[in-house]
């Protein structure tokens, strides 16, 4: 790998949007918390080395990827965003300046506070650099798309992919309202047959690595999952896998303003009653199986379907974890809200903030 091109900031300077430090050969960077998410990826990329995360934005900074803690479909392959801060310098409600972590990956001393501050919205502090541990860019990127006529079928090839001899670094799905936007507004499918959308939901599976390794997986879990899905497939357009990393972030942060969007986090085994609930209710769902993270907004309205009511909706979702673990996040919605947070959960919150002088 060749020594990087890229000169250290000068770590005294106030600019935020620099790159600190890249020593590649060490596979980490630290880059100023105002750096776009674009430019970090673009830089890394040189090095032919990349950070698996699937960002919300194309505008946001790394500041704002790592306190929203966003993780798109690779998360179910590489993880969280947790799993790759290892060394924070920020600023607490005080003004005070204080640093966590290192710029090497062994670096173990004192409280994880990297972690900490992953997702936690600014309220703990705000960024001024971040370091990051990064991956070799993979060589091939592919994505099979799977439909199953009935819940119940989709529920089997879930269970069988949890003991697949593959390694999957996307597993997610979608529900029947969504797949008319999914499936024919976008060039994934090379034949757009009315007959691809008959069925309750899809699942997109996608590998990445050496061509001939991603072969091997596709050939397996195509012969794992035999007869379950109505349709399989697998000969997709080369750019599938980016494809839907763009689609998937539309869907979290839709531009076309739906009516409502909640995101439901949920036990992967009640994916499929999560997709049940929605599909009911003609209401659009798409997420990540592999980790119960689900988006849901109602579908667009027709002669035969009126649009759900938002109420109503988000009513059936706070259900599904009324009596069990899981949250309901409502991102947009006139009137509805987000499952409230248990009063332990509150207190020890309120507590920490104190704590660390953030009120």
């Amino acid at each position: 790998m060749n020594t990087p091109a890229h000169t250290p900031a000068n770590p005294s300077s106030h600019a935020t949007d620099l790159v600190i430090d890249y020593p590649a050969r060490d596979m980490t960077i630290t880059v100023g918390a105002a750096m776009p998410c674009s430019q970090l990826l673009h830089i890394l990329r040189q090095e032919g080395q990349t950070l698996p995360i699937d960002i919300a934005s194309e505008f946001a900074t790394v500041g704002e990827m790592v306190l929203q803690d966003h993780c798109g479909p690779r998360q179910f392959g590489y993880g969280t965003l947790r799993d790759y801060v290892i060394g924070i310098a920020a600023v607490d409600g005080h003004g005070r300046q204080f640093h966590a972590g290192g710029r090497v990956v062994k670096n173990v001393a004192g409280y994880d506070l990297c972690r900490l501050l992953t997702g936690s919205n600014g309220k703990l502090g705000q960024l001024l650099h971040v370091t990051f541990k990064v991956r070799p860019l993979p060589a091939t990127q592919q994505l099979i798309i799977a439909g199953f006529r009935t819940l119940q079928y989709l529920e089997k090839a879930l269970n069988t992919l949890n003991t697949t001899a593959t390694t999957p670094v996307i597993l997610d799905v979608a529900g029947r309202p969504a797949l008319p936007e999914i499936l024919n507004t976008h060039t994934l499918l090379p034949v757009r047959d009315s007959s691809h959308l008959d069925v309750a939901a899809v699942l997109l599976i996608g590998f990445d690595g050496p061509a001939e390794a991603c072969q091997w997986q596709i050939n397996t879990i195509t012969d794992e999952l035999g007869d379950l899905p109505a349709w399989i497939q697998t000969a997709l357009p080369a750019d599938a896998f980016q494809q839907w990393l763009h689609i998937a972030r539309n869907y979290c942060c839709p531009t076309n303003n739906p009516p409502w969007l909640a995101s439901i986090t949920t036990p992967p085994s009640q994916v499929c009653a999560v997709l049940d609930a929605m599909n009911r209710l003609h209401c659009c769902t798409c997420g990540r199986a592999g980790n119960g993270r689900l988006w849901c907004w109602p579908a667009t309205a027709d002669e035969n379907q009126p649009a759900a009511d938002e109420l109503v909706g988000i009513a059936a979702l706070q259900q599904l974890t009324a009596d069990g673990p899981g949250c309901v996040q409502v991102l947009h919605a006139r009137s509805a809200a987000s499952t409230p947070a248990h009063p332990a959960v509150r207190n020890y919150t309120a507590r920490l903030q104190n704590a660390l002088g953030t009120n």
